[in-house]
């Protein structure tokens, strides 16, 4: 059975909320809340709605103060009276900036005790990873505050990280999304829509819509990772060569021939148009954004997403992303390779490897710009592995 949380705020924890923040009268980073509503709170209202920062356990549940256990009592207790689209709790910290009006974004899939398999991300280094975050002064910030910083260029906070987790495994209900509550850290959840709720659909088990509806509330987001286009498919009758479906015709076997240009534009039009409709209807979301399956796209693809006013997409291709830059770079941060302290260091050097790095003086970070990759490449592993979802 699926345990679900419920987070409950008196009325009058909010009521003292509110007036504190308006003695307190700090300027706030949160600009918005996605298609959530947020209000501004103080740094000492937020320090006591938040739990104290424990060591993660290897996922075991039950143990006194520790786990995801443990954060979902807090949250049921209302310690948790705030939602995650306010980061008014990270300050500027002069001392400690990496980069300005730019952001990095992190790429997740399983986050699960121990080490599943290579794609997942032991629990214990992903509360590491928040730490180590938060001690350093990266500032974490909204789907909204990214879309409106690459559309329009409106202003982000130094060190920006955007947090983002693909295909929509119901572990990130019971181990990453523990956490984030505890770290107080917004995040966006790409959905494959027709997984959602769905058990009869392969593969690794995803979320329902109570958890998704749960945790929307409490200030996850959730966008496109493509109705129900997660996968690959032959390009011919032999089936020797496949390509992601979203990329481009491929073999139909009813048709028994290869779609037409034209047959293409309307699969995918379908699908996607099927994912965001889903999302509007269950979650009321009023922006679309999209991550391609496996960071696969093309220049048709690309047009299809303008043409449905999907303007924001995301990549696995890793670097940093800057104003105008809608088709997003990702960092891997997930997978059994991973080192927390490898990740952090390579985040304050602006998501660029030490060796690509421009001589000191150079610029604020002092990192080269990524060049910008080919729309029609594939990504590539090195450095920072690419996940294969």
């Amino acid at each position: 059975m699926k345990r679900k949380r419920r987070i409950y705020a008196g009325a009058g924890a909010i009521v003292a909320a509110v007036m504190f923040a308006g003695v307190s009268g700090m300027l706030v980073w949160s600009f918005g809340a996605g298609d959530h509503a947020s209000a501004p709170h103080g740094r000492a209202a937020t320090a006591a709605a938040l739990p104290e920062p424990r060591v993660a356990t290897n996922g075991t549940e039950g143990q006194t103060g520790t786990g995801p256990a443990a954060a979902r009592a807090e949250s049921a207790a209302g310690k948790s009276a705030m939602t995650l689209q306010d980061t008014s709790f990270q300050q500027e910290h002069p001392a400690r900036i990496y980069y300005r009006d730019k952001v990095i974004a992190l790429m997740y899939h399983e986050v699960t005790p121990g080490q599943k398999d290579r794609q997942s991300l032991d629990v214990v280094k992903f509360e590491r990873q928040l730490s180590l975050m938060k001690e350093s002064g990266f500032q974490w910030i909204t789907m909204k505050q990214y879309a409106a910083f690459v559309l329009h260029g409106s202003p982000v906070p130094p060190n920006a990280v955007l947090m983002t987790f693909d295909d929509g495994y119901e572990s990130f209900y019971e181990y990453a999304y523990p956490l984030l509550l505890k770290y107080h850290v917004p995040a966006t959840s790409f959905l494959i829509v027709n997984t959602v709720g769905n058990p009869k659909h392969a593969g690794i088990p995803k979320l329902d819509w109570e958890q998704v509806r749960e945790m929307h509330a409490n200030g996850v987001d959730f966008y496109s990772h493509s109705f129900d286009s997660h996968r690959y498919a032959p390009l011919d009758a032999a089936g020797k060569r496949s390509k992601a479906v979203l990329r481009g015709p491929v073999w139909n076997a009813q048709l028994g021939r290869k779609e037409t240009q034209g047959e293409y534009a309307a699969r995918v039009r379908r699908d996607l148009e099927q994912a965001n409709a889903v999302l509007r209807e269950k979650l009321g979301n009023t922006m679309q954004v999209i991550a391609f399956p496996y960071g696969v796209f093309s220049p048709s693809l690309l047009r299809i997403c303008k043409e449905l006013d999907m303007q924001v997409t995301f990549t696995v291709m890793p670097g940093i992303n800057r104003p105008g830059g809608l088709n997003g770079y990702r960092l891997n941060a997930g997978g059994a390779d991973n080192d927390p302290e490898s990740l952090i260091a390579l985040m304050k050097m602006g998501a660029v490897p030490a060796s690509n790095q421009t001589k000191p003086g150079s610029g604020r970070s002092g990192a080269k710009s990524p060049a910008k990759p080919p729309i029609t490449a594939k990504p590539k592993t090195g450095g920072m592995r690419i996940a294969a979802e």
